[in-house]
């Protein structure tokens, strides 16, 4: 095609070609849509201009987009993980745009040889048994609202589901009487995960006594909003955070770590590994797309490992024993001889 106005490209890009070409999952699709939504505001903003092709999205204008989100005064304050993120869908759509529009191509080509930007890891906080515990003790189980609450965070726990799996959860789902949960993931990938006794005992007891009766379009899904209707991922990490709020100020050793619904995950896995649960499981479990991704908790457990063998110091008489006496001269040696 020739060269067409903003709006049309972008219905295409989105509506087309990440469903039926790419297969995105309808939350990469809402993401990678927010990542043009935050462009244009932005281009508004500072230039006052109004982006009217695809043109107009030049590698300049792209270079301040992604400054602008690293700001940590002006901008969105975002990490260099978010900044990356929405880099690749910019990228993504100038892929399409080269496919569909031959005289961008080389502009195309500039933007997308735009590097990410490298990162260090950033270390993952999970909260220890007694954090955890500290944690659900913040629910008051006695109402509706709470009891929800405390199914939500213990499903979250078991599965080590992400809030947008959380969310998304359908009753249709849960084999309870098998006591296992089909969990529908990004890239609509579906994993079976087991689930504990009194998981199964906390969702029958929320579906059966404090579930609110659903709106026609949620009847099957698990968990309610006030409304009736399924909680949003922004719904479940709301209330995950209310309780750590809570719990951070019952428990010291919550303060120094950074806690979101995502550590709730970390959380699962961490302690799966404590178990002795083989990496291989741990990577089926959380619906890892790739073994890399799982093995961070390796890294992150034998971190713990050398904080612990710090305070774990060998006996003294073992230290004694590997020290090593001064060394003889020669004259020492012939004058011991001397006396034997």
């Amino acid at each position: 095609m020739q060269e067409t106005n903003l709006k049309d490209a972008l219905q295409g890009f989105l509506g087309s070609y990440l469903v039926e070409q790419r297969q995105f999952s309808p939350h990469t699709i809402k993401s990678y849509r927010d990542t043009f939504k935050l462009l244009i505001a932005f281009s508004r903003r500072q230039f006052g201009a109004s982006i009217l092709s695809p043109s107009h999205l030049d590698v300049p204008l792209i270079l301040n987009f992604l400054k602008h989100l690293e700001d940590q005064n002006a901008g969105r304050s975002n990490r260099a993980q978010t900044r990356n993120y929405r880099l690749a869908a910019i990228r993504s759509f100038f892929k399409y745009i080269a496919w569909q529009c031959p005289a961008l191509e080389r502009q195309a080509k500039r933007i997308r040889a735009i590097p990410m930007k490298r990162y260090s890891a950033v270390k993952l906080d999970f909260l220890t048994r007694q954090e955890l515990k500290v944690v659900f003790a913040q629910i008051d189980t006695q109402k509706p609202e709470g009891f929800r609450d405390f199914t939500l965070l213990t499903y979250l726990y078991n599965t080590g589901a992400r809030s947008q799996e959380a969310a998304s959860a359908q009753i249709s789902w849960l084999n309870l009487k098998e006591q296992t949960v089909s969990i529908t993931g990004k890239g609509n990938k579906v994993r079976l995960v087991p689930l504990w006794a009194t998981t199964v005992k906390a969702i029958e007891t929320y579906i059966n006594h404090h579930r609110r009766k659903p709106k026609p379009q949620a009847q099957d899904s698990l968990f309610l909003n006030q409304r009736g209707e399924k909680l949003t991922r922004f719904g479940v990490r709301r209330i995950v955070q209310k309780y750590m709020r809570r719990a951070t100020s019952h428990c010291e050793s919550l303060c120094s770590k950074r806690l979101s619904t995502h550590s709730l995950r970390h959380t699962t896995a961490m302690h799966l590994l404590e178990s002795g649960v083989e990496l291989n499981v741990i990577k089926a479990w959380l619906g890892h797309a790739s073994i890399d991704s799982t093995s961070r908790y390796l890294e992150a457990d034998f971190r713990d490992k050398k904080k612990a063998l710090e305070k774990f110091a060998p006996p003294i008489y073992v230290a004694s024993s590997l020290e090593q006496s001064p060394s003889s001269s020669t004259d020492q040696v012939l004058d011991w001889l001397n006396d034997l």
